[in-house]
């Protein structure tokens, strides 16, 4: 298992073929991929392959492919043999790009450079292979590839309403596991931080002066699992909003401050459901790949409480990357929120906000 620098996970396993050559299947997001490695024609040095930056271009396999990511990777957890220079906690550079459908993955740890090229699999080709069980339908509406939301709209827009009703219905059997004790079935959310900022508190945070405004308690539910988190609406002194959230992911210790998008795209919430994992999505002059997918369920507020949303009110909604740059899409049936962000230090909010108080 690996984990970038934001909290995000993915399975990685290697695997031996017939011919002693080695292949890597990797899980992200309820998708099957495949990669190889392979030589380019031209190598990059590991520091040219530092400088490169999502929305460059270069030419891999003879084929020009974009940089769509740019990121850094960490071992989690190992299991079984591991390939040579694996091991828990080593760290790796990394890029994505894309050259139509072909999906390409350049690494690099110190002065080695390895080039990968991959391809999406079906469920139903790995899942036969090495005997998965059939996922969920929480998983098969949220994850992308064939059977995910966006095949389904593309075969009949009528489906929207079924649609959301089946997420609906999901979501209420996710979130009823919080008041059962169940004898099997996925874990409890990971509880929020005994510690929240205190209300009506006052500092200055990212270049202005805020006043927390509000606080809400969400549960948040992806495919790999559920947690819960703390959100707090900011004003500032020009009576401008914010969000500050504590751990966007599943790691309380990064917080993330959004604004609303000054220029946001035009989208309906059957548009917004259409988004998958590894999707473009541009606000403004950013263009952002869609990271995570998700459901948010409002269990408690105080203070000021943002329009249309009550307790055991439900959202859907997708976080984006570009850079150093987040955005935050959430919908119901009627409205869309889309707000722009960067992640903070906790050193930061504290001494912006305090050190908290007991919930």
């Amino acid at each position: 298992m690996l984990k970038s620098g934001d909290g995000y996970r993915w399975d990685e396993y290697h695997l031996k073929l017939a011919d002693g050559t080695a292949t890597t299947l990797v899980y992200e997001s309820g998708v099957w991929k495949r990669y190889d490695l392979f030589d380019p024609e031209k190598a990059l040095s590991a520091r040219d392959a530092a400088a490169c930056c999502a929305g460059d271009r270069l030419t891999l396999r003879g084929r020009s492919a974009d940089i769509t990511f740019v990121g850094q990777s960490r071992v989690a957890y190992i299991e079984g043999e591991a390939p040579e220079g694996y091991r828990v906690g080593s760290e790796a550079h990394y890029f994505n790009a894309e050259a139509g459908n072909q999906l390409f993955v350049v690494s690099w740890t110190g002065d080695e450079v390895e080039y990968y090229e991959g391809q999406t699999l079906s469920r139903v080709e790995v899942r036969n292979a090495f005997g998965l069980p059939e996922p969920s339908l929480l998983a098969r509406v949220f994850s992308g590839g064939s059977g995910g939301l966006d095949s389904w709209f593309d075969s009949d827009h009528r489906l929207l309403g079924a649609i959301l009703f089946v997420c609906a219905i999901a979501s209420v059997l996710w979130f009823q596991g919080r008041s059962t004790q169940p004898t099997s079935g996925p874990p409890p959310p990971i509880p929020a931080p005994a510690l929240r900022l205190p209300g009506k508190a006052e500092g200055d945070l990212a270049g202005r002066h805020y006043v927390i405004a509000g606080h809400q308690l969400n549960e948040i539910a992806e495919v790999r699992g559920a947690f819960d988190r703390h959100e707090y609406g900011l004003v500032d002194e020009r009576g401008g909003h914010a969000l500050l959230i504590q751990g966007l992911a599943m790691d309380a210790r990064q917080w993330y401050l959004f604004r609303p998008a000054s220029d946001p795209p035009t989208i309906q919430p059957n548009l917004a459901a259409t988004f998958k994992q590894g999707s473009f999505f541009k606000v403004g002059d950013l263009q952002a790949v869609v990271r995570t997918l998700f459901l948010c369920r409002t269990l408690g507020w105080d203070g000021d409480m943002t329009p249309g949303v009550r307790m055991g009110s439900v959202r859907y909604g997708f976080t984006a990357q570009a850079g150093d740059d987040w955005v935050l899409a959430r919908w119901n049936e009627t409205d869309v929120e889309i707000r722009v962000g960067r992640i903070l230090s906790e050193r930061e909010v504290q001494q912006a906000f305090g050190l908290g108080v007991s919930k």
